[in-house]
């Protein structure tokens, strides 16, 4: 089989080849070449790598996964597989090593990858609403006496890394707008993932923490609830190197749209990320969060500072 990417990076977790697809009456009106017409004639396909950062168990996330790398068999004249790790430097490094053609990756990597080394959003998937955003959420336990923002002065508050837009990035943009400065919290801490961020506030080792809405409603029926919801952001794009072949970028591209809101009851089987389709992505659609990025560089505590691309970074926060 041909290859786009030949190497594989050290800090890949696991990799899942698409499975062939029989060609059914659905694929009918498709160009012949865009369809796989026997399992051999897949290995003769070029082989396209989608990246993923993905903190859950490698299990499900190939599971949930597995359907779109299917799609894109059956809309495109490539072969794909996936490659997964839990760590969104790490997912910018693979695209810019070239050790994935495509990368699905949150605002800041995309913002950071466009910095370092010139990036395109594809298309970003649409949320259970059928909108292009995505929400940070504030939450707590369904007992707390926490009922907003200005209520976490004195209180602990877990984050995530700072490559995290809906658990670090938004979350200090919105502490900011409420006038809650980081040094009126009783305490502070970065953990890995949302997953790990939800755990520790159910558990009680925090009074609030920010996750993704996903990992808040996941956690609601356990005990969370939302203390407060953040203005929408534009969600996690499908990214491409800004040198990778325009047919490539375009046929992904295509095939990701084709994938709509109205299909969405169809794919209850896809990981919740990706099942309610995806509408078009473009540099424009992130520019107000690139500014964010600016604002809380310029606005930061003493503690930090920023770099040449505007991320600040000391010790993982902005």
């Amino acid at each position: 089989m041909m290859r786009y990417t030949e190497r594989l990076a050290p800090f890949v977790l696991a990799l899942v080849m698409a499975s062939a697809v029989a060609c059914n009456d659905s694929a009918k009106g498709n160009d012949e070449a865009d369809r796989p017409q026997s399992v051999s004639s897949l290995t003769e396909r070029p082989l396209i790598s989608i990246g993923f950062m993905h903190p859950v168990g490698l299990l499900i996330t190939t599971k949930y996964r597995q359907p779109l790398m299917d799609h894109l068999i059956l809309h495109t004249r490539y072969a794909f597989r996936a490659l997964f790790n839990t760590d969104s430097e790490k997912t910018v490094g693979m695209l810019e090593q070239r050790l994935a053609e495509v990368c699905h990756m949150g605002v800041v990597s995309y913002l950071e990858a466009d910095s370092e080394f010139g990036a395109i959003p594809l298309a970003r998937p649409l949320n259970r609403d059928g909108e292009p955003v995505s929400y940070s959420v504030f939450v707590t336990r369904q007992a707390s006496p926490l009922r907003s923002l200005g209520d976490l002065r004195r209180h602990s508050l877990a984050l995530g890394s700072y490559h995290s837009t809906l658990s670090h990035l938004i979350p200090r943009h919105e502490l900011i707008r409420a006038g809650v400065r980081l040094e009126e919290l009783g305490s502070i801490e970065y953990l890995e993932n949302d997953d790990a961020i939800a755990s520790a506030v159910l558990e009680g080792r925090f009074d609030a923490g920010a996750v993704d809405e996903l990992v808040a409603h996941w956690y609601e029926e356990k005990g969370l609830r939302a203390l407060h919801v953040s203005a929408p952001v534009p969600s996690a794009p499908f990214v491409v190197r800004a040198d990778l072949p325009p047919r490539v970028s375009q046929a992904v591209r295509d095939a990701l749209l084709l994938l709509d809101f109205d299909g969405a009851k169809d794919r209850e089987h896809w990981d919740e990320d990706l099942r309610y389709g995806f509408a078009p992505a473009s540099a424009a659609d992130y520019e107000p969060i690139r500014k964010i990025i600016e604002t809380s560089g310029k606005g930061c505590e003493r503690s930090c500072h920023v770099g040449k691309d505007g991320f600040s970074r000391v010790d993982g926060t902005f």
